[in-house]
């Protein structure tokens, strides 16, 4: 096993594989588009100053008299179809918050007989009197009732939420208000693409300041990079590792550092999915292991290739080689998120080369910033939409409490680049389909959780300053082998080391 020394070892800074300073400014002009934003953004420019822009917002009255406005929503709210969503939307409830990540809540019997409609103008009233139903709807309930409508099909009537949902939202307003602003991208926004396009011209600079910034993927890499060295034996000559989707490359900077300060040779084996193109993360790392000293070599193959891909090497090879493989999902820094069918693929092949290893030896490490995963006991769409929303909500909570208001126009571009891809309505929809099949991934493989160590574990605490800061990071898990990055009790990243 590797010594302590490694610590010294596995610095962590951004390394030279991506150099850059946080004092650069971000300003971002958004030119005009042709027609003007109706949620009241000016049509003459979109300009982030140094201080929150302010989102003019519509009225708060809930009065609906446009007849093409309700085309259709007549047959839903009338007869015994559908009931008072009144009742379900309860004044007891903290507003614009949602429960915990881990916590799935069943809804109500929420549908019971509705009040009458008309064509032209619509009223809804709470149960116990004839007080205006918009006084009691905040934007949290609003999207609560849309999570539930989707779960009960009722298209017509999430369709008519979602247009009240959006004379709410704004890409500069409250953690709910982006939240909901960036659910719906996919729906004709032209604000949203708008923001997308032109944060994207600033990526790599926004990349830089994110990872930087925030502990998600710094926490992950550094903690799966350790728990790799650490299990490696004495006696290797060549660490293999197979990683899953490399990204940027930013996670192996410092590992191959540290691979030639132990004299070591490295062997990188990524994996290629679909028309991913991975040459220029492949350029920095052969120029960075250069730089190093380190004998590398880098190799691409497909997730269906891997088994007998591996074998060819180990053949063609010679020397004794120990394999690690690194399986890093969900982060927001990678900006999209692999299927559960390709992870459980890639967790499978790797269980079987490490059966059929030399001694059985070698790890498997998994970075999880993935809420889908841990909300598999959810019955239903509803109380899974609401936990979804909840642990993004603490996810750009977390990010405001980083970055200064001076850098507000910084934010909402790294919000708009690294985590609206997570939480649009089409991507929680087929997040759902793949857990709710409800089995533990892990357990399904048939994985052995491996401890992680105490170092491993102090490391990760000075990293995000615990006890100075809102994060705290703890082990558990199987024979504690899984580490948590929370922040004011929601987790936001696991990891976890098995064989």
């Amino acid at each position: 096993m590797m010594q302590p020394e490694l610590l010294e070892q596995l610095s962590w800074p951004y390394h030279n594989i991506i150099n850059s300073s946080l004092d650069q400014e971000f300003s971002f002009s958004f030119s005009n588009t042709e027609d003007s934003y109706s949620s009241g953004i000016s049509s003459d420019q979109f300009l982030f100053t140094d201080e929150f822009v302010e989102y003019l917002m519509s009225g708060d009255e809930f009065q609906v008299t446009d007849g093409d406005y309700m085309e259709g929503l007549e047959p839903i709210l009338g007869g015994d179809q559908l009931g008072d969503v009144c009742r379900w939307l309860r004044e007891d409830e903290s507003e614009g918050s949602f429960p915990s990540p881990n916590q799935c809540t069943e809804p109500e019997d929420i549908w019971s007989p509705s009040q009458s409609t008309k064509s032209s103008e619509v009223s809804l009233t709470l149960p116990g009197g004839d007080m205006d139903i918009d006084s009691h709807l905040s934007l949290g309930h609003l999207l609560k009732a849309y999570g539930q409508a989707m779960e009960m099909e009722q298209r017509e009537l999430a369709e008519v939420i979602r247009r009240r949902i959006m004379e709410k939202v704004s890409p500069v307003g409250e953690t709910l208000e982006r939240l909901g602003f960036h659910l719906f991208q996919s729906v004709g926004m032209t604000e949203e693409e708008h923001l997308l396009q032109e944060s994207s011209k600033n990526f790599k600079a926004v990349f830089k300041a994110f990872y930087q910034i925030f502990p998600y993927g710094k926490l992950a890499h550094f903690t799966a990079n350790l728990a790799i060295l650490e299990a490696v034996p004495e006696n290797i000559e060549t660490i293999h590792i197979v990683d899953f989707d490399v990204g940027e490359g930013v996670q192996w900077a410092p590992m191959i550092e540290s691979v030639a300060s132990l004299r070591k040779t490295l062997r990188l084996t990524l994996i290629k999915s679909g028309e991913d193109l991975l040459g220029e993360a492949t350029r920095r790392l052969y120029d960075h292991a250069r730089s190093s000293g380190l004998n590398m070599k880098v190799e691409e193959v497909g997730i269906e290739d891997l088994v007998s891909g591996i074998k060819k090497m180990k053949n063609r090879g010679g020397r004794r080689e120990w394999l690690a493989f690194n399986c890093m999902v969900g982060l927001p820094h990678m900006r999209k998120g692999r299927s559960r069918s390709h992870v459980r693929e890639f967790l499978r092949k790797a269980k079987e080369l490490l059966a059929n290893s030399e001694n059985n030896e070698g790890i498997i490490v998994i970075g999880d910033g993935d809420a889908g995963e841990r909300l598999r006991s959810c019955s239903g769409y509803g109380s899974f939409f609401e936990g979804y929303l909840s642990h993004y909500q603490a996810l750009c909570e977390s990010m405001e409490w980083n970055v200064a208001v001076s850098l507000a126009e910084a934010r909402i571009a790294m919000e708009s680049l690294f985590v609206a891809p997570f939480i649009s309505s089409p991507f929680c929809l087929r997040k759902w389909e793949e857990v709710r099949e409800g089995s533990d991934l892990y357990a399904e493989i048939g994985l052995n959780g491996q401890r992680l160590t105490k170092e491993n574990l102090v490391e990760a605490q000075e990293m995000v300053r615990e006890g100075e800061s809102l994060y705290v990071v703890t082990i558990g898990g199987q024979n504690n082998n899984e580490m948590v990055l929370e922040w004011r009790g929601n987790p936001l990243v696991r990891v976890s080391t098995w064989r």
